[in-house]
C-alpha cells in the first residue's frame, strides 16, 4: 500500500523526572524497525537498564500515532508532534523531506526512600501534586493524542491538581 505521508524526520524523547523540575533535555532513541510478521519477542528489553517504547505509525491511517512502553520503569505519558525545523529543505535525491518530528514525552518511575527525606509540608504537598499531574497526563494521554498534535496537559484553574506556587 502506497504511503500517503512521510514518516517524521527527527523521532526524539523528553524524559521528565517524578521531582518538580522540569527537564529540558531532548535524547535521540535507537530506532529499531518491527513489522506485523516479526516476533513479538524481539520486542522484549535484553537487560534490565535497556527501556523500550513501541510508535505505532501508520502513514496510511489518519489515526494518529501512538507510543506504549513495555519497560518496566518508564512510562509514557505524552506525544508531541511539531514542525522539525531545518528540514524543510530537499534532500540529494531530490523528494521532499517530511516537515514534522516525534517528541515521545516520558517518565521514570524513581527508586526514592521517602522515610530518610526532611521536607516540609510544602515541599511534601507540590511533590505530591507533580506526581499527580504527570499521572493524569499518563492516564489520559492516548485519548488526548486523537484531539490535536500535542499532548500537553497541565493542571487547569479549577483543577486539585494545580499549584499556586
Amino acid at each position: 500500500m502506497a504511503s500517503n505521508k512521510p514518516p517524521p524526520y527527527y523521532i526524539l524523547f523528553s524524559n521528565s523526572s517524578l521531582s518538580p523540575a522540569p527537564s529540558a533535555t531532548l535524547g535521540h532513541p535507537t530506532i529499531q524497525y518491527h513489522y506485523a510478521d516479526d516476533s513479538p519477542l524481539s520486542l522484549l528489553p535484553q537487560h534490565p537498564q535497556e527501556h523500550v517504547l513501541l510508535l505505532d505509525y501508520d502513514p496510511s491511517s489518519s489515526a494518529p500515532p501512538t507510543v506504549k512502553s513495555i519497560s518496566k520503569n518508564m512510562s509514557v505519558t505524552g506525544l508531541k508532534i511539531e514542525d522539525a525545523p531545518g528540514v524543510a529543505a530537499v534532500d540529494e535525491g531530490g523528494a521532499k523531506r517530511a516537515e514534522k518530528m516525534f517528541i515521545i514525552e516520558t517518565t521514570m518511575l524513581e527508586n526514592r526512600n521517602a522515610d530518610h527525606e526532611d521536607k516540609s509540608p510544602h515541599a511534601i504537598l507540590t511533590e505530591f501534586k507533580h506526581k499527580n499531574a504527570i499521572l493524569r497526563r499518563g492516564l489520559v494521554y492516548p485519548e488526548t493524542s486523537k484531539a490535536g498534535s500535542t499532548t500537553n496537559l497541565s493542571p487547569t484553574r479549577n483543577s486539585p491538581l494545580r499549584s499556586d506556587g
